[in-house]
């Protein structure tokens, strides 16, 4: 399989914020309470400039009937980005998730701990763990002073030399 070292997927169960984290990523939420609340329908991809390079950002959409595409929605990118809402429900689905599409992801698989504003949020250092070790960050995606995280954190995961 060949990787395109510019195509991100952010894939996770519905809900969990995989589309409000690339808009604060892209920089058109202003305000914690423009965030995006409609699902993404089947795929969005938009571009991005990451390190100067240009890179395209693949959301793709969490409901169960999107699922069957995700196969070929994955093939080839450079990384795969599996957000989960960092409850202890919702990390039975996502492992779920990363257990049924993992054999088909040629790229590295990082995990974004999102809605860390939310009370009782797990930490990074415990989804990691029952996510099987997959490198995982926290994130809140309605904070605005973070973006610039999720910015470094995409940059690092796609550097040259990881």
């Amino acid at each position: 399989m060949v990787e395109n070292k510019s195509k991100i997927c952010f894939f996770g169960d519905a809900g969990v914020g995989k589309s409000t984290l690339i808009s604060l990523l892209q920089g058109r939420i202003q305000d914690s309470l423009e965030a995006p609340t409609k699902p993404t329908i089947g795929l969005e991809i938009e571009e991005s400039f990451l390190d100067g390079k240009k890179c395209t950002i693949w959301d793709l959409g969490g409901q169960k009937r999107f699922k069957l595409m995700w196969d070929d929605f994955l093939k080839n990118s450079g990384l795969a980005v599996l957000v989960c809402d960092s409850t202890e429900d919702n990390l039975k689905k996502t492992k779920q998730l990363y257990e049924r599409f993992s054999k088909r992801l040629g790229s590295k698989v990082i995990a974004i701990a999102n809605k860390q504003d939310l009370p009782g949020a797990l930490g990074a250092e415990v989804v990691q763990e029952k996510l099987g070790g997959i490198p995982t960050y926290e994130m809140s995606a309605i904070k605005l002073e973070l973006r610039e995280r999720m910015k470094n954190i995409l940059e690092y995961e796609m550097s040259e030399n990881k």
